[in-house]
């Protein structure tokens, strides 16, 4: 018998499927996303969970008029086989494929092109009442994850929602993780409503029980009402979800098609805003993604047999792991090293941290904006904390870069991670943006490293800096040091790595080994001289290094893997300009605004001219000396 997925070229086909054909369908869903991760890479383990889910909805749902707001992105690859991209699939977050995030250029069933969490409540809300304003009749749904929820944004989405009548339905799928288990409060929460059966059934019995109490009048009239009242606040499961004013249901076992399906078509005919509360499984079909769905969160290339994941062909260990390990020598020397991460300790290296120091590490989920604010508190406390967060998701914190680090002076380190260009993740995730954020706040220090060593060097001076300081490094392989022993830094001040007479490149972090490599480069092929200046500080500058590496060349090139609006360059610019030295032989290699698609990283960086072909041929024009 033919696959059932072959005939599904869009939600329609999926709607002409008999009931009992349904479980089949979504265990081939399953192996075509299993198939494509094992080659590809992607998120694996939060897809997995909810196959059901997506054939439910869109079995009483037509989201090509509907609405469907997925949050984040990380369960849209069932989404994408139902809704005419399966062809496509396999070029899942390739060079010119499609994107592992929801992408409204793609498809007219994504709503938006969203790749952080935390966005969906707000975006559905607002999409419904405009339709309300213009008269269009359309359901609007909303799937956020149990750890998304906790990020702020949604609460805030919910209290809005709940004090309207906009017919918005939000589906909760509770799976007890976001990237690493889920913290805090709201965890908590939900944990007592999913090991409620018996408590539902005890509450019905009282609740019967109460409304047999007979009307007497008075006194005991208003206690039975107030009794009953009490009853329902207290025994209802999803008791605050009422109090914001939504009509909570569940929980619902999210892998149950029938059930699902039964409950998305009673929710239809209710009005107002409504909360659907879904159990389930993350990883769910694959054994080591049930078993691991942290490390299949978001998935190198594994072997289908065994789930084994494959070397990374690119060599050598990633700056975060660097991170993670210098960070560990130091916290074994000072006792008020403290630690933080916004639900990412696996991701920013600091796991072995949380095992070592288990008291002094913080996840507090997806909340960057209180990880800045905690690490403000602690530093008060007289702790030194370090806050790893990805660059694309710092800038959820900007006001508390601000106001709670800058403007308090505050002594702490936030560890830049995933800088600059991203590779697969494309556009929603590269971190072009964090130097332009902060440079401009006061107080800060900027550091990026070229290697490990520098990397060591730049954490250890941090911790001496009676003020906030960042370090940002990339999503790729940290150089090693060879030969080179951890410098002794000093603050403001660059590094001369390699001396030249005919042009000159000034770079910044990952861009120093690819500046030296474009110097080999035109020594072996130009016999050009090309000085490279590792910049070290994007904040203070160190004006006499690079003032004079300006004065004493013809063409300089500054390099930085950050938009170019703002960076970096931009920083040296200003210097130059401030110090009177001409500028006219300057240019700027960086990003340019707009946006870089999905591909290898070094892929990207060779499209911006950022790698050391691009670096060269930015200095080829320079005649060669006679």
């Amino acid at each position: 018998m033919g696959k059932l997925l072959d005939d599904i070229a869009s939600p329609v086909d999926l709607r002409e499927l008999r009931a009992d054909q349904l479980d089949s369908l979504a265990e081939e869903v399953r192996r075509d996303i299993i198939d494509v991760v094992s080659s590809r890479g992607g998120h694996l383990a939060s897809n997995l969970g909810v196959v059901e889910l997506t054939l439910a909805l869109h079995r009483c749902w037509d989201f090509s008029c509907d609405r469907l707001v997925w949050d984040v992105g990380h369960q849209g690859y069932a989404h994408k086989l139902l809704t005419g991209r399966r062809e496509d699939f396999p070029s899942l977050r390739q060079e010119d494929g499609i994107s592992g995030f929801i992408d409204d250029s793609e498809s007219p069933y994504d709503a938006f092109n969203f790749g952080h969490t935390g966005t969906s409540l707000s975006a559905a809300l607002g999409l419904a009442r405009g339709d309300r304003l213009a008269g269009r009749e359309r359901d609007v749904v909303a799937v956020i994850g149990d750890g998304a929820l906790a990020s702020g944004m949604p609460f805030e989405a919910l209290f809005h929602a709940g004090s309207t009548d906009e017919d918005l339905l939000v589906v909760l799928n509770d799976n007890k993780m976001s990237i690493s288990p889920t913290v805090g409060g709201v965890r908590r929460y939900l944990d007592r409503i999913r090991t409620s059966t018996h408590y539902n059934e005890a509450k019905e019995e009282l609740l019967q029980l109460l409304h047999q109490i007979p009307s007497v009048g008075g006194y005991f009239d208003d206690l039975s009402r107030r009794l009953k009242e009490a009853a329902h606040a207290a025994l209802t499961p999803g008791a605050v979800f009422v109090e914001l004013g939504f009509n909570y249901y569940g929980p619902v076992d999210g892998h149950d098609i029938d059930e699902l399906t039964e409950t998305f078509r009673r929710l239809r005919r209710i009005d107002g805003p409504k909360l659907l509360h879904v159990l389930t499984e993350k990883g769910r079909g694959f054994r080591p993604a049930s078993e691991n769905p942290t490390d299949f969160h978001s998935s190198s290339q594994f072997t289908i047999e065994d789930g084994v994941v494959k070397v990374d062909s690119s060599g050598g260990r990633r700056y975060s792991a660097a991170l993670g390990d210098a960070a560990v020598d130091l916290a074994e020397e000072d006792e008020d090293i403290v630690a933080i991460t916004a639900a990412m300790p696996d991701g920013t290296g600091l796991d072995d941290f949380s095992e070592q120091f288990p008291g002094r590490f913080h996840d507090v989920g997806i909340c960057e904006q209180h990880a800045v604010g905690l690490a403000n508190g602690l530093a008060a406390a007289g702790k030194r904390p370090l806050v790893a967060i990805y660059s694309t998701f710092l800038q959820r914190a900007y006001d508390q870069l601000f106001h709670d680090l800058a403007l308090q002076e505050a002594p702490v380190t936030v560890c830049v991670d995933r800088a600059g260009l991203v590779g697969n993740d494309g556009p929603t995730h590269h971190g072009l943006y964090d130097i332009a954020c902060m440079r401009t706040l006061p107080e800060f220090v900027l550091m990026a490293p070229r290697d490990e060593a520098e990397l060591r060097a730049m954490l250890a001076l941090s911790l001496d800096i009676d003020g906030p300081s960042a370090i940002r490094y990339p999503r790729e392989s940290v150089p090693a040091a060879g030969d080179r022993t951890e410098p002794e830094l000093e603050l403001g001040r660059a590094e001369v790595v390699r001396e030249g007479s005919d042009a000159a490149i000034i770079a910044y972090g990952a861009l120093v080994e690819r500046a030296v490599r474009a110097a080999d480069i035109l020594q072996n092929e130009q016999d050009m001289e090309t000085e490279v200046v590792n910049a070290r500080f994007a904040r203070p500058l160190d004006a006499e290094t690079i003032c004079g590496t300006v004065s004493a060349h013809e063409t300089v090139v500054v390099a930085e893997d950050h938009c170019r609006s703002g960076g970096f360059g931009s920083a040296v610019l200003e210097l130059l300009v401030d110090e009177g030295v001409d500028t006219s032989g300057v240019e700027l290699a960086g990003v340019p605004p707009e946006k870089v698609e999905q591909a290898e990283r070094d892929t990207q960086l060779g499209w911006c001219g950022l790698d050391a072909r691009g670096l060269v041929e930015r200095l080829s024009r320079v005649p060669a000396p006679a």
